[in-house]
This record gives C-alpha cells, sequence and structure tokens, in this order.
C-alpha cells in the first residue's frame, strides 16, 4: 500500500523518474519521463538502461557514469539521452544507489530535472535570436505599440517605408507628420487609427488599405495593413502589433485596371457599344455597363436560347432569331448579324452584333462572348455617302467636263475615267498620276501650265485656271480650259486641289468664228454703206452706157463705151466679192464655174499679197462646176493665201491652179470616194514645214506662230469647208521645199445649155397696159430706170421714199408692179413697203433692188420663189430677166 503510495507521488513529480534492477533493466519510469523521452511505458519498462544512451555523450562521462554505478557511489551530472525516433534531448542526470537492510546492492533511482529547463530555455533564446533576426530582415513594416500608441519597438523595414527613425521607439507617432489617405481617397481621421480602433472594438484589424501621399510628383505609397492585439491571462490588452506591406506597385496597378476600365465603359457608352458574356449552361447573362446607355434598361441576368430581346423590332424578330439557331446548327464560331431595334430616345435604329461562338468537347455551344455597336448613325452616313456618290457619277456622266482632285503633297490624282474617255483621251490617264496627265499636254503649253499650277500652289491663290491643247488617243489635239480650287488649311497650306477639265475646242472655235464674223460684219457694214453708193454710180454709169451703145454707130464711139462699161462691170464684180467676203451676200451653196471665177479670186487675194510676191492664177480647162457657197471659198482661199505670205517673208512665187482630178478606187479611197473632183492647189516657194508640224497643221487652234498672233483656226476652217462641201483638204510641204495645199471639190457636170446661157438675149415683155411703180432714193438711179420702162412702153409712177409710194398706191390702185429699192430713208425701207402694197393690192407682182443685201436685211419678208432681188448695178438684159420672171398676166400676155 505504502509502495502504491510512493509510486502515485512520483507520478505527479515534475523530474523525470526512473527505478533502475541490479540487472540494469528499468523497472519504473514516471509521466514526466515518458515525456522527455517520446517513450511509452511498454517501450521502456524491462529494458536496458542504455538504450538511453547517445553518442554524443563523452567517453569520459560515460566512464564516470559506469564507475559510480559500479562503486555504487551517487553520480551528478548533465547528459544527452535518447529519444525515441531518433531525437535527443540533455537533461541533468542524479543517480542514487539503492541497498536492502543487508546492505546488498538493489538497484538505482535516477532523476532527470533540471537539464531539460536548461534545454528550454536555451530553445527561448534561439527562438528569441531568431525572431530578432526576422524582425529586423524581414520585408514587412513591423510596429509594436503600446495601448496608448507609444511606439515601443519598430523594424528597419517600417522605419524605411514611413521615413522613420529609431529615435522613434519610445514615443507617440504624431498622425500629422503623414498626409493619410483610405482606400477610397478620403483623408484619414483619428477615428481611423489602426491602435484605437484595436483597442476599441477588443480584437484584431485586418486587410485595411491605407496610402501615404508623397510629397512633389511622388504619388501615392499604399499598405496593405493588419492590428493585433496581445491579451494577457487577465483579459487586458497589453500590446498591439502592426505589420504592414507596401502594395503600392500592385494597388497601382489595380488603380490603373480600374481606370482603364472605367475608361472602356466609358468609351462603350460614347461608342454606343456593349461587351457581354452568355453561358449558354448557366444561362447567365453579363453585359457592360454600356448596356444601359444602348437600351435604356439594364442587361438582364439571365437568358434563354429561345429569348429574343425586346428591344428587337417586330419585323427582325424571327430573323435575329434564326440566324442564332442556325449558328449554332452548323458549329459556326463566329455570328454577325445586323438588325433594327427601339432606341430608348425614340425612333428606330441598327444595330451590329459580332459575336464568338465556344463549344465543349462534344460539340456543344457552351458560351457566347461579343459586342453589339449601334451602327444607327454609321448606316445613315453611308447612305448619304452612297445618296451622294451616286450624284457624282450621274454628274459625272452627264458633264462634259473631267472632274479630278489632287493631293499636293503626293501627286496622287483622282479623274473620273468617263470624262477621259469621253472627251478622246488615253484611258490610261484616269488613274492615279499626275505626271501621265501633263505628258499629255503639247509640250509648246507643257512648261507654262506646270509653272502656272506651281505658281498657284505656292502662293495664295485660291482658284486657278488654265488653258492648255491636249494630245487624243488618236493623234488629234483637242483645247482645254482646266479650272481649279485651291483648298488650304489654317496654316494656309494647300491640302487639296479639285478641279474640271472641259474641253472648249468647238466653242473656242466658234468664239472665234462669231469674233471673226462680228469683225467681218463691221468691215461688211462700212463696206456695204460704200458699196451702196457706189452701185448708185455704177448704176449709173453702166445705164447710160448702154443707152449711149443703142444710139450710136460709130466705131470708136462704141470701143470706148465698151471700155467703160467693162470697167464699170469689173467694178461691180470687185464691190460683189468684197461683200460676199464680208458676208453680206446671201450665203448658200450654188452652181458655179472655178474656171470662170479664177481671175476674180486672184483680184481678192491680190490685195492681201506684198508687191515682192508674184501671183500666178490659172484654170487648166473651161468648164469647172462644183456646188459651193462662193463665199467660204473665197474665204478658205484667201486663208491660203495668207498663210502662204507668212511663209515667204522675203517674197515669192504663189500658184493659183484649178484642175479637175479623177479618184480611182486604190488612190485616197480612205478619204474621197472614186470619182471626179476639181482640185485647186495653192503653191507657195516659202520655207515648208517639217512633217511633224505638217501631220498637224488642220487641228483646231495648233499654229507656229506666237502667242496672241494667230488664232490657229485658219487652216481648220479650210479644211471644215472641204469637207462640208463633200471634198477633202491635203497638204504637201517639205523644209526648204515650199508648201502646196490642195482642197478637192466634188465636180459636177454642166447643165444642158448652161454655158452658153450666158450670151442669151433677154428682152422686156411688152404690154403698154401695165403700169409700174418705182421706188428709189438715188434720183439719178430712179430717173434712169424710169427711162428704161419708158422706152418699153410701161406706164411708170415714181417715188423717192415709202410713205410717198404708199401715197400713189393710195390713188392708183391699177398698178401692177413695185420696183422698189430695199435701203431708203423716209421711215421705211422697201421690204416694209412690199408688205403694205400687197396688203393694199393683193395681186401686185414686187422686184427689189439694192446696192447691197443679206439674208440678215432681207429676213423673212423675202419669198425666193414669188420675189425677185436685182443687185446694184445692174444691166437692162438683167432687168428684162428679173420682170420676165415675176410678171403674169396681163404684164406678161
Amino acid at each position: 500500500m505504502q509502495d502504491l503510495f510512493y509510486r502515485k507521488a512520483l507520478q505527479a513529480v515534475g523530474d523525470g523518474i526512473l527505478f533502475i534492477g541490479a540487472g540494469e533493466e528499468i523497472t519504473f519510469c514516471n509521466r514526466a519521463f515518458l515525456d522527455m523521452a517520446g517513450y511509452g511505458e511498454a517501450d521502456i519498462l524491462g529494458k536496458n538502461w542504455r538504450l538511453l544512451e547517445r553518442d554524443e555523450t563523452t567517453a569520459e562521462l560515460a566512464e564516470r557514469i559506469r564507475d559510480a554505478i559500479a562503486k555504487r557511489e551517487r553520480f551528478e551530472g548533465e547528459v544527452i539521452a535518447h529519444r525515441k525516433g531518433g531525437g535527443a534531448f540533455r537533461h541533468s542526470l542524479s543517480i542514487l544507489p539503492q541497498f536492502d537492510e543487508n546492505g546488498d546492492f538493489v538497484g538505482l533511482i535516477a532523476k532527470l530535472g533540471e537539464g531539460h529547463r536548461g534545454e528550454r530555455q536555451r530553445d527561448l533564446d534561439a527562438f528569441q535570436k531568431h525572431s530578432r533576426v526576422i524582425f529586423e530582415n524581414i520585408g514587412t513594416g513591423v510596429m509594436i505599440c503600446s495601448p496608448d500608441g507609444v511606439v515601443r519597438k519598430i523594424n528597419p523595414e517600417a522605419m524605411r517605408s514611413l521615413g522613420l527613425s529609431p529615435s522613434t521607439e519610445g514615443r507617440t507617432i504624431e498622425r500629422a507628420k503623414f498626409d493619410l489617405i483610405k482606400e477610397d481617397g478620403s483623408p484619414f481621421t483619428e477615428e481611423d487609427c489602426l491602435v484605437k480602433s484595436v483597442m476599441e472594438r477588443g480584437e484584431a484589424v485586418r486587410d485595411a488599405i491605407i496610402g501615404k501621399l508623397a510629397g512633389g510628383s511622388g504619388g501615392t505609397q499604399w499598405f496593405h495593413c493588419n492590428a493585433l492585439p496581445i491579451v494577457e491571462p487577465t483579459g487586458e490588452i497589453s500590446t498591439v502589433i502592426l505589420y504592414f506591406n507596401d502594395i503600392s506597385q500592385r494597388r497601382n496597378h489595380e488603380l490603373a485596371a480600374k481606370a482603364d476600365q472605367r475608361r472602356f465603359q466609358l468609351a462603350l457608352r460614347a461608342a454606343r457599344s456593349v461587351v457581354c458574356d452568355w453561358d449558354l449552361l448557366t444561362e447567365e447573362f453579363w453585359a457592360s455597363e454600356s448596356f444601359e446607355t444602348v437600351f435604356g434598361s439594364s442587361p438582364p441576368s439571365t437568358m434563354g436560347l429561345t429569348e429574343v430581346p425586346q428591344y428587337v423590332v417586330e419585323e427582325d424578330r424571327d430573323r435575329y432569331q434564326r440566324q442564332l439557331l442556325q449558328a449554332l446548327a452548323q458549329q459556326d464560331r463566329r455570328l454577325q448579324r445586323e438588325f433594327r431595334f427601339v432606341r430608348p430616345e425614340g425612333g428606330i435604329g441598327t444595330l451590329r452584333s459580332e459575336f464568338t461562338i465556344h463549344y465543349d468537347d462534344d460539340g456543344e455551344p457552351v458560351r457566347i462572348i461579343g459586342s453589339t455597336i449601334d451602327v444607327t448613325e454609321l448606316r445613315q452616313k453611308e447612305e448619304k455617302l452612297a445618296s451622294s456618290e451616286e450624284r457624282l457619277r450621274i454628274v459625272t456622266e452627264l458633264s462634259s467636263d473631267i472632274l479630278w482632285e489632287m493631293n499636293p503633297d503626293t501627286e496622287v490624282v483622282w479623274r473620273a475615267a468617263e470624262g477621259v474617255e469621253r472627251l478622246g483621251l488615253d484611258p490610261d490617264l484616269a488613274p492615279y498620276s499626275g505626271g501621265a496627265w501633263i505628258d499629255q499636254v503639247s509640250p509648246e503649253d507643257r512648261e507654262r501650265v506646270v509653272s502656272s499650277l506651281s505658281a498657284a500652289l505656292e502662293g495664295g491663290a485660291d482658284r486657278w485656271r488654265e488653258e492648255y491643247r491636249m494630245q487624243k488617243a488618236d493623234g488629234s489635239t483637242l483645247l482645254v480650259q482646266d479650272t481649279a480650287a485651291l483648298i488650304r488649311d489654317e496654316n494656309g497650306a494647300v491640302t487639296r486641289v479639285v478641279g474640271a477639265v472641259r474641253d472648249i475646242t468647238e466653242s473656242r472655235r466658234l468664239e472665234d468664228f462669231l469674233r471673226n464674223k462680228q469683225s467681218l460684219e463691221s468691215l461688211g457694214k462700212l463696206t456695204g454703206g460704200v458699196a451702196h453708193d457706189f452701185n448708185n454710180m455704177l448704176m449709173i454709169i453702166m445705164g447710160n452706157t448702154e443707152i449711149l451703145l443703142d444710139e450710136t454707130d460709130n466705131p470708136d464711139v462704141r470701143e470706148l463705151l465698151d471700155l467703160i462699161q467693162s470697167a464699170a462691170r469689173n467694178g461691180a464684180e470687185l464691190t460683189s466679192r468684197l461683200l460676199s467676203f464680208a458676208r453680206q451676200q446671201p450665203l448658200a451653196p450654188q452652181r458655179m464655174n472655178i474656171a470662170e471665177q479664177m481671175e476674180q479670186i486672184g483680184k481678192l487675194i491680190r490685195h492681201g499679197l506684198p508687191e515682192d510676191i508674184t501671183l500666178s492664177v490659172t484654170a487648166s480647162e473651161e468648164d469647172l462646176f462644183v456646188e459651193v457657197d462662193p463665199s467660204q471659198l473665197d474665204n478658205a482661199l484667201v486663208n491660203l493665201a495668207m498663210n502662204a505670205r507668212d511663209a515667204m517673208p522675203e517674197g515669192g512665187l504663189l500658184t493659183l491652179e484649178a484642175s479637175s482630178y479623177r479618184v480611182e478606187l486604190g488612190a485616197l479611197e480612205n478619204v474621197l470616194a472614186p470619182g471626179e473632183y476639181v482640185r485647186i492647189a495653192m503653191t507657195d516657194s516659202g520655207s515648208g514645214m517639217a512633217p511633224e508640224i505638217a501631220s498637224r497643221v488642220f487641228e483646231p487652234f495648233f499654229t507656229t506662230k506666237a502667242r496672241g498672233d494667230g488664232t490657229g483656226l485658219g487652216l481648220s476652217m479650210v479644211y471644215g469647208f472641204a469637207n462640208q462641201s463633200g471634198g477633202h483638204a491635203f497638204v504637201e510641204t517639205a523644209p526648204g521645199e515650199g508648201t502646196t495645199v490642195c482642197i478637192f471639190l466634188p465636180k459636177i457636170e454642166p447643165i444642158e445649155g448652161e454655158a452658153e446661157s450666158r450670151g442669151t438675149e433677154y428682152t422686156f415683155p411688152r404690154d403698154s397696159a401695165a403700169k409700174i411703180l418705182i421706188v428709189e432714193d438715188e434720183g439719178q438711179v430712179r430717173r434712169y430706170v424710169e427711162k428704161l420702162f419708158e422706152a418699153e412702153g410701161y406706164s411708170v409712177l415714181s417715188a423717192s421714199n415709202g410713205p410717198d409710194a404708199m401715197a400713189l398706191l393710195d390713188r392708183h390702185d391699177d398698178v401692177d408692179l413695185l420696183f422698189t429699192d430695199i435701203v431708203m430713208p423716209g421711215g421705211m425701207n422697201g421690204l416694209e413697203l412690199a408688205e403694205k402694197a400687197r396688203h393694199r393690192l393683193p395681186g401686185i407682182k414686187v422686184i427689189f433692188s439694192s446696192g447691197y443685201a443679206s439674208m440678215r436685211t432681207l429676213g423673212d419678208s423675202f419669198d425666193p420663189g414669188r420675189d425677185m432681188l436685182l443687185l446694184k448695178p445692174y444691166t437692162r438684159m438683167e432687168l428684162a430677166k428679173a420682170l420676165k420672171r415675176v410678171t403674169c398676166d396681163p404684164v406678161c400676155d
């Protein structure tokens, strides 16, 4: 009983106790020993105590222990014992030998004690040492504070992060020293102090985000902070440990990511674009914040495959759903569609969606990610642009101009291809090269055009215009007017040039023709006024000469009278040519014999030539009939003569020759049909022309003369006259060998008896009952005509102007014929008089006479089938012929 008590008492002892028998086996151990050694009772009881020995025990110490046991003596010392599992523990060892009442050795009592507590102290010392190393070197800032905020200990990382020094220990940190902010950017207040929060709550404060504003442009330093209380057994908080990590880089990345996310959301809103993520398995639906901006409502949290959003217009709903299901059925990876929707601000808009469809390993759709953008304004702009382009296309097609646009920096040119083809230019000019266009400008104009455009670009002009010649695809030349607007930026630099090229070949020809015509009309008016008086005088001379010839048989007198009459006829012919050239004669193609006209044409040309040029005019045969406008022929030949004159500045020979020419098959058949022609050739002995110039002489506006000295239209008008008359014009020339220009006109056969008709004598119809009213403002001419009619037995009335003639008609209603001048004083011309006379006497016949008359002067009042026009000076035979043509009963009975 007593032994059991002792054993229980030993179990309560803090030191380890072992009973070792005389045979060195362990017979008892208490719990303290088992805790130290890590063994269980079954592991240790009955075993030799030497199993606890370690190699670390020195030989000396082991010898001492064995010696003490052998001598049955007490042992005190510190040893290292073996721990179960291979470990070791240091302990103090006391061995007490035990003897029975007979003094015999019965065993040992071993006590293990103070050595274990020393080990724990050493462990604690080591832990404290390690903790100090960690405290001083850890990358986390640590502050140990008292409950009132006094800093007891601060590690180097905390000092570095906060800019503190070791002297901070033992003092309270003033928060005012730091410009702190909370995670949301608001100021950090006294109430936000972590130590204070721990003391008030009685628990740790975790995961606080605090920012420290740096001075200057250093930005914000961010910390992740925790505050932990140390609670005593009494429940009081004795210490608050603050530890924090610098998370500035991570935090700034997070803030930048949030800012980017915010900008992204704002950009989506501004662009009216929505990004969405649709999980088809869970039906969860996510959309960006811009969803509400575009659709006017929050996005749904879930959406099924069979659902069609309410914002899709009714007419597009079926197609909207069908496109989705079809894409899924075909396992398409992408889905693009456009549909109309109801805009939250009202009206109908257009959306374009682009989605990526994701499938699992079995090919089942699991997710759709993509974006939807409001393209309403884009589609409206596209429609406007398409409409504008259509208008431009129509304008381009209908316009006769070539529209173009140029970037002056790149010299890239856009040019309407339709206009290029329409003007007959090389189709390759349509693309985007300014140089290709310039290359087609005539060499004579190229430098001027380039310089002019460069000056406009470099100067301050906002408009540019130039006229120049271009080479057509067929080798011919056209004249164009190029007009452009120069668009400049705020600095005055040209950014774009927009222009139009117009073919003015025909208009310039017409302008020059009109200018020439107006000049000729002015000349014609002057010439006409002179011719009127001159023809009246010739009329008197010729008329009286005829009378004298009828009254004398003296040969000498008749010879003199014939000379007078011939001179008068030549004067009349020259006047007629002048009037014709000045366009004062009626213009119309008519039959004429070139052979008969050559002498008069030569006289007309001779007046424009200097004395050092000899003119030779010949006709190879008597009958060279053609049908042309005489005045146009005169004009063409005068043009040729003037060009020949300019080619012979030092004089020379000019030959004008008319002859018959037969065009056979194979000869000139490309330009002239086979047949008979009259060939009019004008040859000069001048300088001649090079082939490259000769090939272009008939082109409109082509000239070798200095700018302003010629229109370049003379030879083109000759060419046009020949072609319009059914013929053609050719040039034969070589440098230093002179030039021959040939005009080919279709030859016509003379009407039977036409050649003989020139000698036919006409006599007056005789009828004494006929009454003629003569109206002529020139008294001598009026008197001559009176004598002619009276000599033939007619009854004659006469007046000097229209009003006097009407007064006579009021008194004589039996007048059969009105013979009137056209241009007269008194406010009424001959045409007006004839109209009034016909109104008074419907059956009256009319013969007009005039010193000159143009078709404009005659107007609509003159009827060639009814009326007759006699041009002064006329002969008695011409008057008789005219009278015969217009009179009928009773005059011609």
